[in-house]
């Protein structure tokens, strides 16, 4: 159930955001506060992109987003206090950038940077405070969403872009990714110096999601990430020839009995295209197939199914 209203983001009714959050986060001079469900900022240069990004809110909390004129800081404060195990809002940054779309077959690198923080309060930090946020029941991710389809248009969108691929660089709480309830990692790859999971889920429109987890908070992150993608089409898990068309970071925000806030600074994308570098990754077992990745509506409708014959049994046995 967590795991299937995760990724429905455009198929809620949308309430205007709470004040309870926004009252607090006073203006900075040349910075621009969106505190709406769906507020964007566009930098002036056109290569970046902000977006509030409130798909699921809830009546308990709201959010609010603050960015640098300049685009070079981003932070957003937020407290959802019900519903613990949804993703209320996704607070981001989109990658924009002339070579997009691209073939994932046509990328010779793609190197992401940013250094990141979050701690309780509305005030940014220059480091996590895991013990405070544990006490405020944090529940967050920081993560990239990348989307890719064989249709160049629809890649650019996150509604109708086939695939879905998540690379996990922080959490708190303990949030899990989709496909995690199916039992362990479908297998390993290694970015840098660290070894991340593959879990493979299905979203409720039938289309794979691939989340790679790291096991630590990567705050400082500068990694070319092309080694996660050809692991992904190299084991033809994803077409080879299908388009990458949106480049996201930002935190999946779930729950938090009060103010916390998410950060970022020195951030950005270098995209490099030409023919892709064969990089050593990791052959997939066979296990590992886009038909062995759970269906989290399947699995329900399979449980509600399971539980409706044990009461029509029961019902003839009384």
């Amino acid at each position: 159930m967590v795991l299937f209203f995760a990724l429905i983001r455009e198929t809620f009714a949308h309430n205007p955001h709470s004040s309870t959050t926004s009252s607090v986060i006073p203006q900075r001079t040349n910075t621009v506060l969106l505190c709406g469900q769906y507020d964007i900022y566009n930098t002036s240069a056109g290569d970046l992109s902000f977006s509030s990004d409130v798909w699921n809110p809830d009546k308990s909390g709201g959010q609010c987003v603050t960015v640098n004129k300049n685009g070079t800081t981003f932070d957003a404060t937020w407290a959802w206090k019900s519903d613990a195990g949804s993703v209320h809002s996704y607070p981001h940054v989109n990658f924009n950038s002339p070579t997009l779309p691209v073939q994932l077959s046509n990328i010779s690198s793609i190197n992401i940077h940013s250094q990141w923080s979050m701690s309780p309060g509305a005030s940014p930090s220059i480091s996590n405070d895991v013990a405070g946020l544990s006490n405020l029941n944090t529940i967050a991710n920081v993560a990239l969403d990348i989307f890719a389809d064989a249709d160049p248009v629809k890649s650019q969108s996150e509604v109708q872009a086939g695939y879905e691929i998540m690379i996990w660089i922080g959490s708190f709480g303990d949030p899990k990714p989709l496909g995690f309830s199916t039992g362990a990692a479908c297998w390993n790859q290694t970015l840098g110096d660290v070894i991340f999971k593959l879990y493979m889920g299905k979203n409720h429109r039938g289309n794979n999601v691939f989340s790679w987890i790291s096991p630590l908070n990567i705050t400082d992150f500068n990694e070319d990430i092309s080694p996660l993608l050809q692991a992904l089409w190299r084991n033809s898990l994803v077409p080879q020839n299908a388009f990458l068309g949106l480049v996201e970071f930002g935190s999946e925000a779930f729950h938090s009995d009060k103010n916390v806030t998410f950060s970022i600074s020195n951030f950005g994308m270098n995209l490099t295209s030409d023919t892709a570098p064969n990089l050593t990754v990791v052959t997939a077992p066979k296990s590992c197939t886009p038909s062995a990745a759970t269906s989290v509506w399947d699995s329900l409708s399979f449980f509600w199914a399971i539980v409706g014959i044990v009461f029509t049994t029961m019902a003839f046995v009384v």
